[in-house]
């Protein structure tokens, strides 16, 4: 982990950015000096996490085997602190993805056609909007192993970081290339307030209810006059359509997801001194629309972004802060 990424860094339990680098046969990670909390670094990603989701990782296992088995089932899991399950769900969607795209081809390909449409238009509709990256430096918040984004940013003289609150993607991200990573909360960015250029996200607020808790936390530690990004599924889509076009277990989704609004965004942000809002469109065709349709779909959603952006899949919010 680099200097410059540690000058970034705040503590998660006490919002301190009094943070040293400790290496020694006992500890090799980051050190609050003012609460005395500690985050080990392993694989060169710091462990930025609140410590009730920390010290669950040494039950992961046992609790992704109680998840395995329930959803086998037909069962809800009884749990006795619901952050600690949703994070356990959230590593064990990562699973379930790496699972149905490893066995079925068709499935692979439908994401990763998807995924590389929304990351270029993501990166287009960002660099235009903030007038380029070179020297810039940039958030973006729940990236599970979005290469496609992370790199392209990075190649162009962005300072990025990419964080998601498990740390596999993550090891995905760093043997891929991508320079800074970090495993923290969404609701509890582990940075400090005013931090970054640029803050952005794609599909990932909706895994964190109530959504008032990420998008404060990314409008702290964006700078005055910085940028915020959000890109989202539509409520319809992400709840009914999508799902009928994917193989079984790829749109499989977590019970702490629920679909969000633009509307619903821009209500919060602007509550956080967020202001000059534009709402656009990432993709119009859902993931597992068939390829001639799909084409047609676009085409038509840039023709007549007023008549078909209401149908699109996934909207972008864009807001800058005041």
């Amino acid at each position: 982990m680099n200097k410059d990424l540690l000058e970034l860094l705040a503590c998660p339990e006490c919002g301190s950015g009094n943070l040293t680098l400790l290496s020694d046969p006992d500890f090799i990670g980051v050190a609050c000096s003012s609460c005395a909390a500690r985050y080990p670094i392993r694989n060169g990603i710091p462990q930025m996490l609140p410590a009730p989701l920390g010290a669950t990782l040494r039950e992961k296992n046992t609790y992704l085997g109680r998840l395995r088995a329930s959803r086998v089932e037909g069962k809800e899991t009884e749990t006795e602190n619901i952050e600690i399950d949703r994070f356990m769900w959230e590593h064990q969607l990562y699973n379930w993805g790496k699972e149905v795209i490893y066995r079925d081809s068709k499935a692979a390909d439908i994401f990763f056609s998807y995924t590389e449409k929304g990351a270029r238009a993501l990166c287009q509709f960002l660099k235009q909007r903030v007038g380029g990256v070179d020297g810039k430096r940039l958030l973006y918040v729940g990236c599970g192993n979005d290469r496609l984004v992370s790199l392209p940013l990075e190649q162009e003289g962005a300072f990025i970081v990419s964080l998601d609150i498990v740390s596999e993607p993550l090891e995905d991200l760093r043997q891929a290339g991508v320079q800074n990573c970090v495993c923290g909360d969404a609701r509890r960015l582990p940075f400090q307030a005013e931090a970054f250029d640029v803050v952005f996200s794609k599909g990932s607020v909706h895994h964190s209810h109530p959504i008032a808790e990420p998008l404060g936390a990314m409008a702290r530690v964006v700078k005055r006059r910085g940028h915020i990004i959000i890109a989202e599924p539509s409520k319809y889509m992400l709840s009914h359509l999508h799902r009928l076009l994917l193989p079984a277990g790829l749109g499989y989704p977590t019970p702490y997801e629920d679909a969000i609004s633009a509307q619903e965004v821009i209500g919060i942000l602007g509550k956080e001194g967020i202001s000059r809002f534009q709402i656009a469109t990432l993709t119009h065709a859902p993931p597992g629309t068939p390829a001639p349709i799909a084409r047609l779909w676009e085409r038509l959603g840039k023709a007549m972004p007023w008549l078909f952006n209401r149908f699109a899949f996934e909207f972008m919010v864009y807001g800058q802060k005041t």
